[in-house]
């Protein structure tokens, strides 16, 4: 036999008893051309509100103004028209909801009128059998299979405004097994499954009820939690959108460790605090150092609260209320990493090269009666006359002669200019009379090489300072003159200062992103040596400090220095060292060049192991 839909309607309407809150009586689903059309019954006028879910696909259709009296909340096994099955609860005191789940979303309209409302779907499948939540009940009771009481626990939902004509409520994403935040103070996560919702004068015990079915935790609000919700959110993180929601009204979620979230008002959460009981919990640091971690710790303990260090553990012993000892877990986690170590290798070179040239001629004109200048050579005078220098008329070197009675002459020229230790020296003279010219031609060329390399090589950990020396301390006497009573000199006192010398390489390197390493590095070689015995000592040091960014396994050019110094000393014969060609046998030239090289090349890499 073929029921009409108006055939249905009737009897939906000749079943429901009048009620001043209009009793919800029935629930059909009939065949309506390429349509399908679902009837619930309901004495009087009811307003609608109406909204699609996924996972599984369900519309969602809410009767204001209504009570449930079906005979069971759920009819499982509809199977037709695209419907699978249908579920009705008393979502609150006058509000009926009624869910279908569909096959696959499909364009609907809902219609309401006085005794009815009616669902009108798109049918994607062929012609079917009507079906009757009554007809359900009687079939069930005569195959003796248990018929269920109505449930007065509701299904996820959101609220949403009338939905209109061939137009699906807002989309909703089912979220996983997974939860949202820790223990302690709800942590949001951004990764939670995203929520699309509108809220229009919603009662905020509402809000929270229906972020607690489509996540599927447990939320309780507080007793005095009032308030209505005003928002529209799309596609965001369930978790995010409820966190934001409680801001705006001044309240906070606390996540129990039984995973139960209590909504309240901030003051009354910290004075709950207040008289909560304190627990001990000790963290135990694998990577880092106790210590580094107590003062970030302490930033999180409350007035009640208190942490100590454990040095033989290195641990941490927290005593506080369970919110913060959460929070201290979570902060620990975060700190408490392995963090990569990085073995860096430096070159330093130094060389340094002095080029040395002197070319130098001395005159000495002696006079073998008169006269003599013995400075640079031995003379001797011929005391008898006899033209003949015997060995008692010799004389020693710096022994000068004057004649003050007669006509004589000797000359130096260039004696207090030599070449100290030259390679060539060469003498000549020359006799005129009883004068005698001798002349010395000195000559010197050399050359001095100094090669310094050294390759120091360290390993730190990430963010940690290195420091690697190779060289010597040498000990430095410092004497002070003492001060006596009234400000008088006293005796000296002598004290030793310690001076390090060598190769000196101190490094704190930064592990950046994309495989870069940020260095703050200080490079040195310094030697000593012997100065004027008035100064002691002179420490020639080649030092670059710097801060540079380097690609891993990169070597770099931290520092280059070329020093070329050159020195050139003339001296001479008045005139005579000035005239062409000639003037340089009347001069001594020296000329020194010193030319230092030094230049220092670093290699990071980072030891991800």
């Amino acid at each position: 036999m073929s029921w009409t839909v108006a055939a249905w309607t009737a009897a939906a309407l000749l079943a429901s008893p009048g009620a001043d809150n209009g009793p919800v009586t029935d629930v059909s689903v009939l065949p309506s051309g390429d349509r399908t059309e679902v009837v619930i019954a309901v004495d009087g006028a009811v307003d609608t509100r109406d909204f699609t879910m996924d996972g599984p696909t369900r519309l969602v259709v809410d009767l204001m103004g209504a009570r449930l009296e079906l005979p069971r909340s759920s009819f499982q096994g509809v199977d037709r028209g695209g419907i699978r099955s249908v579920q009705a609860s008393q979502y609150s005191e006058d509000v009926v909801r009624v869910v279908l789940e569909l096959d696959q979303l499909v364009g609907y309209m809902v219609l309401a009128d006085d005794g009815f409302v009616r669902v009108s779907l798109e049918n994607p499948g062929s012609q079917f059998d009507p079906w009757s939540s009554g007809d359900q009940v009687h079939e069930d009771v005569a195959a003796g299979r248990p018929v269920e009481e109505p449930s007065a626990v509701s299904p996820a939902s959101v609220e949403v405004a009338p939905a209109v004509p061939e137009v699906t409520g807002p989309e909703i994403r089912r979220p996983g097994s997974g939860t949202a935040g820790g223990r302690g103070m709800f942590q949001p996560q951004p990764q939670s499954e995203p929520i699309t919702v509108s809220f229009s004068g919603t009662p905020i015990r509402e809000v929270l009820f229906t972020f607690a079915e489509f996540s599927e935790r447990s939320i309780v609000p507080g007793a005095d939690i009032t308030g209505e919700v005003n928002a529209d959110i799309r596609n965001q993180p369930w978790d995010l959108a409820l966190q934001a929601i409680l801001d705006s009204h001044g309240l906070a979620a606390q996540e129990a460790a039984s995973g139960i979230i209590r909504v309240d008002r901030i003051d009354n959460l910290r004075d709950r605090e207040e008289f909560e009981a304190l627990l001990t919990r000790t963290f135990r640091i694998g990577f880092s150092s106790a210590s580094e971690l107590e003062q970030s710790v302490e930033s999180l303990i409350s007035e009640r609260g208190r942490v100590t260090v454990n040095q033989s553990t290195n641990s941490l012993v927290v005593t506080d209320v369970p919110r913060v000892l959460d929070a201290v877990e979570d902060l620990i986690e975060s700190l408490d990493l392995q963090t990569p170590q990085i073995t860096i290798s430096a070159k330093i070179i130094f060389v340094n090269r002095t080029d040395l040239e002197e070319f130098g001629v001395v005159y000495d004109l002696k006079d073998s009666q008169g006269n003599q200048l013995n400075r640079i050579h031995p003379g001797g005078i011929d005391l008898d006359g006899d033209g003949q220098i015997g060995q008692d008329e010799l004389l020693d070197q710096g022994e000068n002669v004057v004649a003050l009675g007669g006509n004589s002459i000797a000359a130096l020229g260039n004696a207090n200019q030599r070449v100290v230790n030259p390679s060539l020296e060469f003498i000549s003279s020359l006799i005129m009379g009883r004068h005698t010219l001798i002349t010395f031609v000195e000559a010197l060329e050399s050359m001095n090489l100094s090669d310094i390399q050294a390759a120091p090589q360290v390993s730190v950990m990430d963010n940690h300072q290195a420091r690697i020396l190779v060289g010597e301390r040498t000990p430095i006497r410092v004497v002070d003159v003492g001060t006596g009573p009234q400000g008088q000199f006293g005796p000296p006192q002598a004290t030793v200062d310690i001076q390090e010398t060598g190769i000196v390489l101190e490094v704190t390197p930064t592990v950046t992103a994309g495989d870069f390493i940020l260095m703050t590095l200080r490079a040195e070689r310094s030697g000593i040596e012997l100065a004027d015995p008035e100064l002691g000592f002179i420490f020639n040091t080649q030092e670059a400090d710097t801060r540079v960014l380097v690609q891993d396994g990169e070597t770099v050019v931290i520092g280059g220095l070329t020093v070329t110094e050159r020195d050139e000393v003339r001296a001479g014969i008045p005139i005579l060292q000035n005239m062409p060609v000639v003037g340089r046998f009347f001069r001594l030239t020296r000329e020194q060049r010193n030319q230092r090289d030094l230049m220092i090349l670093v290699t990071p890499h980072v030891d991800r192991n």
